[in-house]
């Protein structure tokens, strides 16, 4: 299955998600008051209650969206709605635990906890539902701004005796390495990955790399950021930078260079 896209990871949409939540849970309460809800939460505190536990959702919601934020790993969409629910279960964990220890009158911890599982699943679907639709529909548009914008702009590489060899759009290239008095332009045509070796060095191509997004990663290699999926490194301490194209070979990052191309995924 598909890697969770990047836009799901950024911050803005993290902070989103703690309040989107919580104000949706507090008004879908207040004016739907699904069945039994009002007597579950203290009858005539009905209100404070409720105001109390929309701030719990608030606080559960930035604890596990900081924690997703922070992940050091990719994940599929899968996991993704296997870790919402677990936002919800582990919301549902601390309002049933104050509810159960502010009613007046007693009620197991357990079903407690299934009651505010029960609400908060039912209620919170909705909203996690519209932000990810509308995350997925902002970065369509965003991507079809992007390649249009790429359209416009190509990468025209010369051979050392200034002949123009080849015009590719910045998007399509994956990455460049060198090879004695040769580069090899690594690019996807067609869904294919293709390789194209010019008669050129790394030091003649460092400012058509650079203004068209490649970064420099390791001496022999320029790589494009919007391809790597991962950084990983082997047993033996060695990065690689892994691209989203599977017949694309693991680029090597030095130290020198591996923040530089960190910073930008």
């Amino acid at each position: 299955m598909s890697q969770v896209s990047k836009i799901f990871r950024r911050f803005i949409p993290q902070l989103l998600h703690m309040i989107v939540l919580s104000v949706f849970f507090f008004a879908f309460m207040l004016i739907y008051r699904p069945a039994n809800c009002v007597e579950f939460m203290g009858g005539e505190w009905f209100g404070v209650h409720l105001t109390i536990c929309s701030c719990i959702v608030f606080l559960a919601a930035v604890i596990m969206r900081l924690t997703y934020y922070y992940l050091p790993m990719k994940i599929n969409y899968s996991l993704y709605i296997f870790w919402c629910v677990a936002e919800i279960i582990f919301t549902a964990f601390f309002v049933a635990l104050y509810i159960w220890l502010v009613r007046h009158k007693p009620m197991p911890y357990f079903e407690a906890f299934t009651m505010s599982f029960k609400y908060l699943f039912l209620t919170l679907l909705i909203p996690y539902v519209i932000l990810a639709l509308s995350l997925r529909l902002y970065e369509y548009h965003t991507r079809a701004e992007d390649q249009s914008s790429q359209a416009m702009n190509r990468m025209r590489f010369y051979d050392d005796r200034h002949n123009l060899k080849i015009v590719l759009t910045p998007g399509d290239v994956l990455y460049i390495t060198a090879e004695e008095n040769y580069v090899n332009i690594f690019y996807t045509e067609n869904g294919k990955l293709r390789t194209y070796v010019l008669r050129s060095s790394m030091k003649a191509l460092e400012e058509l790399c650079q203004d068209n997004g490649l970064v420099r990663c390791h001496r022999s290699f320029y790589v494009n950021p919007a391809h790597v999926k991962v950084l990983r490194k082997d047993k033996e301490g060695i990065v690689y930078a892994e691209l989203d194209d599977k017949d694309a070979m693991h680029i090597p990052v030095t130290k020198r260079y591996y923040d530089n191309l960190a910073e930008m995924l």
